[in-house]
């Protein structure tokens, strides 16, 4: 949050370095909220292991494919879209007893705070 606030300074070089903090940092953290797939995959033998794996390997594909194709602030709304998709594959997991009920608290109001900030970072630079 605080690199998208300081998007909004009127200083060129200060907006464009938190820019760039943010949405490499964005990148790295939804590559990072897949692993908890990954290690949940691995600690059990069930029917839904394949797809896990699959969610866990997902983001970080997705973040590098949006930062290495986009414009910044497409990148920015994609990276967005793409935590939802994650926090949808949190929540099936859940309901499907593949992750501990309380982790959906944690997932739903992170997502609401990381999809708030990078969509303000992205009306930003579109005004």
């Amino acid at each position: 949050m605080g690199a998208t606030g300081a998007m909004f300074a009127d200083s060129p070089a200060i907006s464009g370095v938190a820019l760039y903090v943010l949405t490499v940092y964005a990148a790295v953290i939804l590559s990072f909220i897949g692993a908890v797939h990954w290690g949940l995959a691995m600690n059990g033998a069930h029917t839904l292991a394949r797809w896990q794996l699959g969610l866990s390997v997902a983001p970080a594909l997705a973040a590098w494919l949006l930062l290495v194709t986009l414009p910044p602030w497409s990148a920015l709304i994609g990276l967005g879209v793409a935590f939802l998709v994650v926090l949808a594959g949190d929540l099936l997991a859940i309901k499907y007893g593949l992750a501990p009920t309380g982790y959906a608290r944690i997932c739903v109001v992170s997502t609401g705070v990381v999809c708030a900030s990078l969509w303000t970072a992205a009306w930003t630079l579109a005004h």
